[in-house]
């Protein structure tokens, strides 16, 4: 059984090199595989998910922030080696952006001045109660995305330190 779960067939097909590289690592052929596939289906299964586990591992080895966005919400969490850290927004009331789309720090920033929004700062820190790519991978299954930029998390504190200044 996959650690984390198999890669889609649209998966497969996109890293289909990488994958001739794993058969190939593991001393099997084209033609080899070619009948694995054909008389072996369990262990054309079990590579799968080798590859599968293979390609998650290294790709959760190397993520440091994820994203969520919904209408009203941003979630961005930074993984460190011993824990989450979260940090985000959340409007009530008729949000004129909609985060899911692209928008600008200008525009963010406007929020708080329009006085028909209510707006929340959602912080947090989650330490690793399983193992912790298991744990971003949960995340990522519950629609959280890799991010590189970090411009938006740290653009998130600096709003919350100025907006609790002002209060």
């Amino acid at each position: 059984m996959a650690k984390y779960r198999l890669l889609s067939t649209e998966e497969l097909t996109q890293l289909e090199q990488i994958f001739i590289n794993f058969l190939a690592v593991n001393s099997i052929t084209a033609q080899d595989w070619n009948k694995i596939k054909s008389n072996d289906i369990n262990r054309m299964n079990l590579l799968i998910e080798e590859f599968s586990d293979v390609v998650f591992e290294k790709t959760l080895n190397n993520v440091t922030l994820l994203e969520k966005r919904l209408a009203n919400k941003i979630l961005i969490y930074k993984i460190t080696e011993d824990n989450i850290l979260l940090t985000g927004i959340e409007v009530d009331g008729d949000n004129p952006l909609d985060f899911r789309n692209e928008f600008n720090l200008v525009d963010l920033n406007k929020l708080f001045s329009n006085p028909d929004l209510e707006l929340s700062f959602i912080e947090g820190t989650k330490p690793f109660f399983e193992e912790k790519n298991k744990e971003v991978f949960d995340l990522m299954e519950s629609g959280a995305m890799i991010s590189q930029n970090d411009v938006l998390y740290k653009a998130l504190h600096e709003l919350k330190s100025n907006y609790s200044e002002e209060e």
